[in-house]
């Protein structure tokens, strides 16, 4: 999925409470698969693999409803955008802080590169 492009601060806030109500509805389903397929099925006499059917329906099938619902959120749901206000005075888009951040790893590997190739130790704390 594509980087989703919000013009502003509201239109961001907007997203992330549409994000954290379809968390909440994702605990409600993952909450409400453990109670039928794990207790609402323990007076079952059923077994698989010598085990009983509650046990397999309350932690497989909860881990797999789990499993769902972080894809359906995480490929349907969220967007991957910056919560940052603060844009340049000149009216260019600032930098996200990704990238920012990766500038700066880079230019400091970039460093230690060349104090390691002029002899000079680099000590790690």
């Amino acid at each position: 999925m594509g980087k989703r492009k919000f013009t502003t601060y509201a239109a961001k806030m907007r997203q992330a409470n549409r994000e954290a109500l379809a968390t909440v509805a994702a605990l409600v389903i993952i909450a409400v698969t453990w109670l039928s397929w794990g207790i609402g099925l323990a007076d079952s006499d059923i077994e698989l693999f010598s085990t009983p059917i509650w046990i397999i329906g309350g932690c497989v099938g909860t881990w797999l409803m789990a499993v769902l619902a972080a894809l359906v959120l995480g490929c349907g749901v969220f967007a991957n955008f910056s919560l940052d206000d603060d844009a340049p005075e000149d009216g260019t888009a600032a930098a996200p802080a990704s990238e920012r951040a990766a500038a700066g790893v880079a230019a400091s590997a970039v460093t230690e590169s060349a104090r390691i190739e002029d002899g000079e130790e680099v000590r790690r704390g």
